[in-house]
């Protein structure tokens, strides 16, 4: 079902640089774009009224520590100089 540009909206996150063109190198190769992808994961979350796939944090102090330095790491985001990934 494809909708009228009028009635979508835009939505903006940040990500690692990294990530985003390894992410994209994938998807690129499924031939499918990231608004496509992110159409699909909405559809998910509103067919299943959740998460469509396991979200959970337990006790492991495998996992805490690398989600506070997520977290510390976020909030710094809006400080970061990316202008050299800017293409020429």
């Amino acid at each position: 079902m494809t909708v009228p540009m009028q009635q979508t909206t835009v939505i903006s996150a940040r990500i690692d640089p990294r990530r985003k063109a390894k992410a994209e190198a994938i998807l690129n190769k499924l031939g499918v774009s990231p608004g496509q992808v992110i159409n699909m994961l909405y559809a998910q979350i509103e067919l299943r009224k959740a998460i469509p796939f396991p979200l959970a944090i337990d006790d492991s102090p495998v996992v805490a520590p690398p989600i506070e330095h997520v977290a510390h790491v976020w909030d710094k985001l809006d400080d970061e100089d990316y202008s050299h990934l800017a293409k020429s």
